[in-house]
């Protein structure tokens, strides 16, 4: 599917999506939080939560790249 930057524009605008986008920050925040209190207890959880943040920050910055239009 291919959608054009007004629609995407319009999609980040979205009262819906902006939602979406606060409460992952928030998931971020959290799992910070967390992170910092309990980093060096246990090295699973601690790449867990390193994955999960990389993971939500990932939707936080996601952009999409359009082709030049002729």
């Amino acid at each position: 599917m291919i959608i054009t930057k007004d629609q995407f524009q319009q999609w980040k605008e979205d009262p819906v999506t902006q939602a979406f986008m606060e409460a992952s920050e928030q998931r971020i925040v959290d799992a910070k939080d967390v992170l910092g209190a309990q980093a060096g207890l246990d090295r699973d959880s601690d790449n867990f939560y390193r994955g999960f943040i990389a993971a939500y920050e990932e939707i936080q910055e996601f952009r999409i790249d359009y082709e030049e239009e002729e």
